[in-house]
């Protein structure tokens, strides 16, 4: 077991993730056990707030109300380029549209175990 993930925090998912997270700064929101056993890898992972600049990556917890504004205010936080990796239990179809119409593209979709991991990298800017 990885250290620092519990229990119901499989080693699979974690795995999944970080082999996305690349070299750059990366970031968590609202994944307290997530942020834990990646930390435990990495110890340069940090956790999310608005201060935050030029994330290579940022781990969120799939969000069904105010995805908007919470998309716009990490998006605002990603380098360009950047990859949001959001994980959720919840439709992939939903999941997918809601990166696509936030500006993400080059859409990746996995499911570990009962969890949905879905990335989009940040399309460039107008």
């Amino acid at each position: 077991m990885v250290p620092g993930v519990s229990l119901w925090l499989s080693k699979s998912l974690v795995a999944a993730v970080s082999k996305q997270l690349g070299d750059g700064a990366v970031a968590t929101a609202n994944l307290p056990r997530m942020h834990k056993a990646l930390k435990a890898q990495r110890p340069d992972i940090a956790t999310w707030s608005a201060e935050c600049t030029n994330l290579s990556a940022l781990v969120v917890a799939d969000v069904s109300s105010g995805w908007e504004s919470l998309a716009e205010a990490w998006r605002n936080t990603l380098a360009p380029e950047g990859v949001l990796l959001a994980i959720g239990g919840g439709s992939a179809s939903e999941a997918s549209r809601k990166l696509l119409c936030a500006g993400f593209t080059d859409l990746h979709q996995a499911t570990v175990g009962r969890k949905l991991v879905t990335s989009g990298r940040l399309g460039l800017q107008p």
